[in-house]
């Protein structure tokens, strides 16, 4: 691992971990044991050495998401496995986290809002189109419209201000938006497929 790739390594661990706005340039150098001249030449600030940080993990993310599909035996297999892993990282971060996003870094909040690559990193893409060839979604779905509306309803789902977690918690939001959608969608061979797997997530 060269320096720079241990740099975003860590740095983006603690951005995770304390948020960003809290987590200065200097702690960084301190933590990694190098000098702040080091880090400087490597990143010139920080906004840099986090957008770099977010591309990182996220081809990471791409990459363990497409190794999944490509174990599983199908679509609703593979949906149930990275929606654990993306569980699981999720309790990971501080909300701070995409709070300062949010408020202090409007151009990566741009970024990562942005539809166009929502659809190029986009898993689910590829997991709708699969899903209607393989008989678990129904035939005649526009998979780029499925795929557009997904990533909407994602962002309600994530969004705070209009589920407050102290309100509702994650199992009832599973419950009562992301389940009745995908049953909508799903061909009597999905919906034997999701009550297989998702049962002691919800009451089907």
């Amino acid at each position: 691992m060269d320096i720079r790739e241990r740099i975003i390594n860590e740095a983006f661990g603690l951005f995770v971990k304390f948020g960003i706005k809290s987590v200065t340039m200097d702690q960084i150098a301190s933590h990694l044991g190098i000098s702040k001249r080091t880090l400087y030449e490597n990143f010139r600030e920080k906004n840099e050495l986090l957008k770099e940080g977010i591309e990182h993990f996220r081809g990471i993310m791409l990459a363990e998401a497409m190794e999944t599909i490509n174990k599983s035996d199908n679509v609703i297999q593979s949906l149930y496995h990275i929606g654990k892993h993306g569980e699981e990282m999720r309790k990971r971060v501080n909300p701070l986290f995409f709070e300062d996003i949010r408020k202090y870094h409007p151009d990566i909040h741009s970024k990562i809002s942005d539809r166009s690559r929502n659809k190029e990193y986009s898993i689910m893409l590829t997991l709708i189109r699969k899903g209607i060839n393989d008989g678990v979604f129904k035939k005649g779905l526009n998979p780029e419209i499925v795929n557009e509306f997904w990533h909407e309803v994602m962002n309600i789902f994530m969004n705070e201000e209009i589920f407050p977690r102290n309100q509702y918690s994650q199992e009832d939001l599973f419950k009562n938006i992301i389940m009745p959608y995908f049953l909508g969608i799903a061909t009597p061979k999905g919906q034997a497929l999701i009550e297989q797997y998702f049962r002691n997530e919800v009451n089907l």
